[in-house]
């Protein structure tokens, strides 16, 4: 199958050393992308108002902390906060560069219903304009790009087959995908495609796997027919976990969630790609950070050829809004930022392994 490729081959140096950087050893990337709606939700559930100034605030008391580069790479801002200023007038992502750490943005535009594929199903959407937004986030500093879909598992138990996700789904999601990829790469900016197997249902771990290894395969391949390098490019995926309602990924299924996880990599996942990061996907905050750890022993083990790390959100941003919010609500603005500080250390010190 012929391959066409939109990067300019001038751009490659540059996005295979962003790449690799954003897997350095003992650092992840911190998702900081939630939407107006996403971050509404958390704010509610700490009394803070959902308004731009405290969405600012907030955002600024996460990325001004003088110890986020010690393990953290990369932050992927919403487009909202590639626009804001700090408290001093500077302008986030001028922060995080000053502070040696990758600007990236969410460039999608969000889920909306797929006609084609079963009910409930959804595509991502955002290829209209997408050159442009590329552009206007290269001009603010950024280094890379992300876009997210999300597809749902049904069946695939035993000798069941999978439901879902549909093969209208795994192929919407992997043609969307890749075109962003090559759109991005060929705009000067690292894409990270990530496809969220969804841990809501009641499927089990090796239905996730078949899932997983289905949606990767399909997108893998569709990447290399957009022409996408796959060496300045990361992949950002759920970890394999059984359905919320079978336990998710407590404690007692990190061996497992840690061999299919690998498992499903090595399949899959071209050598090419510098690294994988991970989502943490409605695990919680410790599931997260353990799950994490057994993963990458279990790729040491199989002698996987990428660098493994995270890109979590609300596993690290929980304890940093709640540390915030107590000093925030009192008027107590230094405070606050010195908590989130303080508390968000903490959470990627613990993810990154040190």
């Amino acid at each position: 199958m012929t391959s066409l490729r939109m990067t300019n081959d001038d751009h490659i140096p540059f996005l295979q050393r962003v790449a690799s950087e954003l897997v350095a050893s003992n650092k992840g990337i911190l998702a900081a992308d939630e939407s107006v709606g996403t971050i509404d939700k958390r704010f509610q559930a700490n009394a803070i108002e959902n308004n731009e100034e405290n969405r600012r605030q907030y955002r600024t008391a996460l990325l001004s902390n003088p110890a986020l580069a010690t393990y953290v790479s990369g932050v992927i801002l919403h487009e909202e906060t590639v626009q804001q200023l700090d408290n001093s007038n500077s302008k986030l992502v001028d922060v995080l560069i000053n502070n040696k750490v990758h600007p990236g943005c969410k460039v999608d535009k969000g889920l909306v219903p797929l006609t084609s594929g079963l009910p409930g199903e959804q595509v991502t959407s955002g290829l209209d304009g997408l050159p442009e937004r590329c552009r206007a986030a290269k001009k603010a500093g950024c280094t890379f790009t992300k876009w997210r879909a999300a597809l749902q598992v049904e069946g695939g138990d035993d000798d069941r087959g999978l439901v879902r996700p549909s093969a209208q789904c795994v192929d919407a999601m992997a043609n969307t995908l890749a075109r962003y990829a090559a759109i991005s790469q060929a705009e000067g900016l690292v894409p990270i495609v990530e496809p969220e197997v969804l841990m809501d249902g009641d499927h089990s771990a090796e239905a996730a796997a078949r899932a997983n290894e289905v949606v990767l395969s399909a997108l893998f391949a569709a990447m290399h027919v957009h022409g996408v390098v796959m060496e300045g490019a990361l992949l950002k995926c759920s970890m394999v976990t059984p359905g919320k309602s079978r336990g998710g990924g407590g404690v007692e299924h990190t061996d497992l969630v840690a061999s299919l996880t690998v498992r499903t990599l090595m399949r899959t996942v071209p050598p090419a790609m510098p690294g994988v990061v991970f989502l943490s996907g409605g695990q919680t905050d410790d599931d997260a950070a353990r799950n994490l750890q057994a993963v990458r022993k279990c790729a040491v083990d199989a002698r996987s050829p990428w660098k493994l790390t995270f890109s979590f959100g609300r596993a690290l941003h929980n304890a940093a809004l709640a540390a915030w919010a107590s000093k925030y609500l009192s008027g107590d603005v230094a405070g606050a930022i010195e908590a989130a500080h303080g508390a968000l250390s903490q959470r990627a010190a613990a993810c990154a392994g040190s």
